[in-house]
């Protein structure tokens, strides 16, 4: 493997053969980098948030040693948040050399401290910031507002602190001279896509925190009346709140299965939540886009609902070349 663009780790809390979205585009991202020249290493967390059956990216994959969470508990989710922290911090000082850059997601979110080690290293430090987590959390607690000002500044002393903080999406809650928006991009094929099976809707993934049922169930309710079929393939909390007209399964087995789903309807759902607009933004639109699909959307608002419309506009073939024009310029700066 030639070294000559210089060496790149790409860390994120889950790695194949998991199918955590984060983890997808962490490897997606290395393997253009791995083809493109520069010494890349995926360094992951070695846990489990979603079962899959992908293929392998072509990056070596680096696992460390770390404790394993249970989805749907606070406490074990923390515990295992802690332990990949940790791990990642340890390997960064015994991997990571000067001038090298180090690309971290915000997967698990305590990363945010991370640049400490890397910058004791004398490396660079990205934060690939897809989940925007003092927003994020009212989802689970719609907490008190002094203490949300003061985690909003803690993220935001730590985040100002990389050398570069890369928002996936704009309505992200982070708004300063270091943060650039490099949105994110399909994730599947869609050369040539036939035509799709009429009167069917499909929503795919995580139904959770982050999302507005109401609203969601406002969407499928309009488009029950127009003769439209409803289909969820998901999982989270938000799921078992779903009416039982809804026909709601687990979340497609492998990348195959979701390319067919994907195919077969006729209209693709994201969904969003009014009340929590600097949070997040739902990375599966892209797939839906590439797939020429129409797409209803519900609960978007305020910059969620700007965000769209510029992700509707979005030259998503090109962001993948931004993001290595963004390593290769902080490599050459060194």
């Amino acid at each position: 493997m030639s070294e000559t663009r210089g060496r790149v780790h790409l860390l994120n809390q889950y790695l194949w053969p998991d199918s955590a979205p984060t983890g997808i585009y962490t490897e997606m991202l290395a393997d253009r980098l791995t083809a493109r020249g520069f010494a890349t290493t995926l360094v992951g967390g070695g846990g489990s948030y979603r079962e899959s059956t992908r293929p392998a990216p072509a990056t070596p994959i680096v696992r460390l040693r770390a404790q394993r969470g249970r989805r749907g508990s606070h406490v074990s989710t923390l515990g295992e948040y802690w332990s990949v922290n940790a791990a990642f911090a340890d390997y960064i000082r015994r991997e990571v050399r000067a001038g090298e850059v180090v690309v971290i997601s915000s997967a698990p979110p305590l990363t945010i401290h991370l640049h400490r080690e890397i910058h004791r290293q004398r490396a660079i430090g990205i934060y690939w910031l897809q989940d925007y987590y003092p927003e994020l959390l009212r989802g689970v607690w719609d907490y008190p507002t002094p203490i949300r000002s003061w985690l909003g500044r803690h993220w935001h002393r730590h985040l100002g602190k990389w050398d570069r903080v890369v928002k996936s999406a704009a309505n992200l809650g982070y708004h300063a001279a270091n943060a650039a928006v490099i949105r994110n991009w399909p994730t599947l094929d869609f050369s040539e896509p036939p035509p799709p099976e009429p009167g069917t809707a499909l929503y795919t993934g995580n139904f959770g925190y982050g999302h507005d049922v109401a609203s969601f169930v406002a969407m499928c309710e309009r488009l029950r009346a127009q003769g439209c079929r409803i289909t969820v393939r998901g999982d989270g909390p938000g799921v078992a709140r779903l009416p039982a007209w809804i026909d709601t399964r687990p979340p497609f087995a492998s990348a195959e299965e979701l390319h067919a789903g994907l195919l077969r309807h006729a209209v693709h759902l994201v969904a969003a939540h009014p009340q929590i607009r600097s949070a997040i933004f739902p990375s599966k639109i892209w797939n839906s886009l590439a797939a020429g699909r129409p797409i209803e959307a519900s609960g978007f608002a305020g910059e969620m609902a700007a965000e769209l419309e510029a992700t509707l506009r979005a030259p998503w073939r090109e962001h993948r070349a931004e993001w290595e024009k963004l390593i290769a310029d902080k490599l050459s700066d060194e």
